[in-house]
């Protein structure tokens, strides 16, 4: 499969600030008091159109120029890479459904194995080092992990 790197990252990127530019207003509200200052807004627009504007540039190098580069990808080759997403999307669904450490300690074995890793210790660091990621997070910095039940 034949990928046009500057027309398709033009495109998906230039879809996604636009996408991205629609939602700020719902999402990132403003203050009930003017205090002079600039909006909480302006970061993320600062940020979006000048993702839309490299985009474009993007999208008129690769029209215009002619400026591409042509990237061949070969499922068999990037077969792991695919996986590892799939394993990680695994891993956000039973993080929100059973909690973090239900994930760490079901999910990550899984992946570990599927890379071919067979060293018992290396499953135990990366299940007990999860755990101790947990505890850090909620009993020293106080952020909250998902728990059991979502």
């Amino acid at each position: 499969m034949k990928i046009r790197t500057n027309l398709l990252s033009g495109i998906i990127f230039g879809i996604i600030s636009i996408v991205f530019i629609l939602l700020v207003p719902s999402q990132v509200a403003v203050p009930t008091f003017n205090n002079g200052g600039p909006s909480p807004r302006i970061i993320p627009y600062i940020v979006l159109y000048g993702m839309l504007i490299c985009s474009v540039a993007l999208i008129i190098q690769s029209l215009v120029f002619k400026k591409e580069r042509i990237v061949v990808l070969d499922f068999k080759i990037e077969k792991a890479s695919l996986i590892v997403l799939v394993i990680m999307i695994l891993f956000g669904i039973v993080m929100l459904n059973f909690g973090f450490i239900i994930s760490v300690i079901v999910v990550l074995p899984i992946l570990l194995f599927i890379l071919r890793e067979r060293k018992p210790f290396i499953y135990g660091f990366t299940i007990f080092g999860g755990i101790g990621v947990y505890y850090l997070f909620t009993k020293v910095f106080n952020i909250t992990l998902p728990v059991f039940g979502g």
